[in-house]
């Protein structure tokens, strides 16, 4: 039986981690490792893992064999454990590209051990090959869509919850608190529909691991506390989601926003910036809004949009599926 092991430097709840455990949990037939340098990393994220692999804390000491390991991580200190893993392939896996996000492409030992890139989107493969690397990388990419355990969000999302939904217009954001996740933005829109005497409840499910970040963001909503609900992290969002006319991304970038195919599944419509992903996800007027990342006074022309469209948005999603086949046959492939 082959082994494979997914390396992250710290394991701390998001997308990428959430990603890995959706895929570790649908492989069979391999011996599955879960590593991870960093005492910090979130270990009833960990416990997780355990259902479906063995989970490893890689010290200065230790050293381990694999038939493949793959790097979770775009930072330059994934490859810290370079020489303490003997494997036959290395693979890239990534889900964050941008700036120091990217910092990997940047150490020219990348280039030598890694035989394999995968990202999860046509769209952050084509920013890929317009970058000076871009040489180096182009036999290398892979692009393979995420596993979405599409019954498990179904099933979690039909829990009951009790939501305070009695308003004009109730949405989500899900992910960090942090400033790349765009809550300055959050914060503009949020105001413009405040202006226009909208009664409306946002709901903001995540934390951040530096709370001296999350606290500050949190301090520039004060003054609209009662349209906001900070729920900090919780298992299960997507009973939050469902309940919900959108789910909400106004983020810098994003190399896959894995929560826009969450919300789509669960029939509510998104509004998200116009990163270069978001056309590849989000249908303009037709699946949801797409704002601007840079003019944010353009929002005010979005408020109709957003309040009479909601139940068309929400019909154009009835039909939509996601199956996870042809993932896992590419990943069979190259494992």
């Amino acid at each position: 039986m082959k082994k494979v092991m997914f390396f992250r430097p710290m394991f701390y709840i998001g997308g990428t981690e959430i990603a890995i455990l959706s895929l570790v949990r649908n492989l069979k037939g391999y011996e599955l490792y879960i590593g991870y340098t960093d005492d910090t990393s979130d270990k009833e994220l960990l416990k997780k893992y355990e259902k479906y692999a063995k989970v490893v804390k890689i010290d200065k000491n230790y050293k381990g064999e694999v038939d493949t390991l793959v790097l979770c991580s775009p930072y330059k200190s994934a490859l810290d454990i370079n020489d303490q893993i003997k494997r036959n392939k290395t693979m890239l896996w990534f889900h964050h590209f941008g700036g120091r996000e990217s910092s990997i492409f940047t150490d020219d030992l990348f280039y030598e051990v890694v035989d394999e890139i995968i990202t999860v989107s046509e769209t952050c493969k084509k920013v890929m090959l317009k970058q000076d690397y871009a040489n180096k990388v182009i036999g290398k990419i892979r692009v393979i869509y995420n596993i979405i355990d599409v019954d498990d969000i179904i099933r979690k999302s039909n829990k009951r919850i009790k939501m305070d939904t009695d308003h004009e217009l109730t949405m989500v954001s899900v992910g960090r608190v942090c400033y790349e996740k765009g809550f300055e933005r959050q914060l503009k829109l949020a105001k413009l529909l405040k202006q226009h005497n909208v009664d409306f409840k946002w709901y903001i499910v995540g934390g951040n691991y530096y709370k001296e970040v999350e606290d500050e963001i949190k301090n520039k909503y004060a003054e609209l506390e009662d349209n906001f609900v900070f729920t900090g992290f919780v298992d299960n969002p997507y009973n939050i989601i469902k309940k919900c006319d959108y789910l909400v991304l106004l983020s810098d970038d994003e190399t896959w926003g894995l929560v826009l195919t969450e919300a789509k599944i669960l029939g509510v419509p998104c509004i998200v910036t116009d990163f270069d992903v978001a056309y590849e996800q989000i249908l303009d007027n037709k699946t949801g809004i797409i704002l601007s990342r840079d003019n944010l006074d353009s929002y005010e022309d979005k408020i109709d949009l957003i309040l009479k469209n909601k139940k068309i948005y929400k019909e154009n999603l009835k039909d939509f599926k996601w199956s996870n086949d042809r993932t896992l046959r590419r990943w069979a492939k190259l494992l």
